[in-house]
């Protein structure tokens, strides 16, 4: 049986599409062979399909994991599991978004203090210098407007993550405690 990660969970056009690839590809990824959260919400999201109400689509769906071993505690633990998936990722994303600042904006901001330094030396000196302070100044231009374009893109991705990965986490939370609740 082939599971639709997009279908079983609340897709939104909030979400940045490569965040959310990145982050159902890492719960496929993670996926348990044996029954767990992810199987058992695809089987009581086509019970909800058929009309019936979450209580009895939870305990139909729970009867019909439990002749296959599936305990609450066993499905609360896969649903722990899952938002570690997702936590796992998040961490890599910090990891990876602060890798980039440091590359992208801190380097050219160093960069440009660098090239500060170097304009006030050069006034210092005679007037055959004056072209190269012309060409200093238009470098840390060029370099301001670099970084503040890195940092807005990085700012964005690190925006829509957020977005995207509060609704995935928000809406797997509250799958658990649903189903804590109902089960």
């Amino acid at each position: 049986m082939t599971i639709n990660l997009r279908e079983l969970f609340a897709v939104s056009t909030d979400m940045n599409d490569k965040v959310l690839i990145k982050l159902l590809t890492a719960i496929k990824d993670g996926l348990h062979k044996e029954f767990d959260y992810i199987k058992f919400k695809q089987s009581y999201k086509g019970l909800i399909a058929l009309g019936m109400d979450e209580s009895t689509a939870a305990k139909s769906a729970f009867i019909t994991a439990s002749t296959m071993g599936i305990t609450k505690d066993k499905l609360l633990l896969t649903v722990q599991h899952y938002k570690n998936v997702l936590n796992k990722e998040k961490e890599q994303f910090a990891l990876a978004l602060k890798n980039q600042i440091a590359t992208n904006i801190d380097a050219k901001s160093m960069e440009v203090k660098r090239l500060h330094e170097k304009v006030e030396e050069n006034k210092r000196k005679i007037a055959q210098l004056e072209k190269e302070q012309t060409l200093i100044a238009a470098e840390i231009l060029t370099l301001e407007e670099s970084a503040n374009s890195s940092k807005a893109k990085i700012e964005e991705t690190r925006d829509n993550f957020k977005a995207t990965f509060d609704l995935l986490y928000k809406e797997i939370e509250e799958d658990g405690l649903l189903y804590d609740r109902i089960l």
